[in-house]
């Protein structure tokens, strides 16, 4: 259950996308011969869960790790996808999502999902666009936000 905190902070806490650039090379070369880049993209994906969907990910990520796993691969190579991970955060007050992908070019990632003809990828889209509760692709077309710190050694 949200506690009273998390329910009145709502409102004033913006979904957050972004997509950030790191120097990756070398990584999944053995997983990925032939596709060895010096740059990986990351999308991050961090918001509060809506009431009531914390159980229905759950549900969504064991269908597809147990009854489409093979239909899940075939989208994501398809699309350049190399990792996926979703996480859900306990916190003291709530809980917190994490979505994470990473692929080599964003835009083409986003492009082949969109306009994609496989009937899983448009079953997968409509059930995460309804788990997030915002369309994707219109999330991702908004201007970046202001970066207030970043350190790097």
């Amino acid at each position: 259950m949200q506690s009273a905190v998390a329910e009145a902070m709502r409102p004033h806490l913006k979904r957050r996308v972004s997509v950030s650039l790191s120097d990756q090379a070398g990584r999944h070369a053995d997983e990925y011969p032939s596709e060895r880049s010096s740059l990986i993209a990351q999308l991050q994906i961090v918001y509060l869960p809506r009431a009531g969907t914390q159980e229905r990910w759950r549900r969504l990520c064991q269908d597809i790790a147990e009854l489409r796993p093979d239909q899940f691969a075939a989208t994501c190579q398809q699309a350049g996808i190399t990792q996926v991970q979703v996480r859900l955060l306990q916190l003291l007050h709530g809980e917190l999502l994490l979505l994470t992908v990473q692929m080599q070019e964003p835009q083409q990632t986003l492009q082949a999902l969109a306009s994609s003809q496989s009937p899983f990828a448009h079953w997968l889209g409509e059930q995460v666009q309804g788990l997030l509760g915002c369309n994707l692709q219109e999330a991702l077309a908004d201007p970046p936000t202001d970066l207030l710190f970043t350190w790097q050694r």
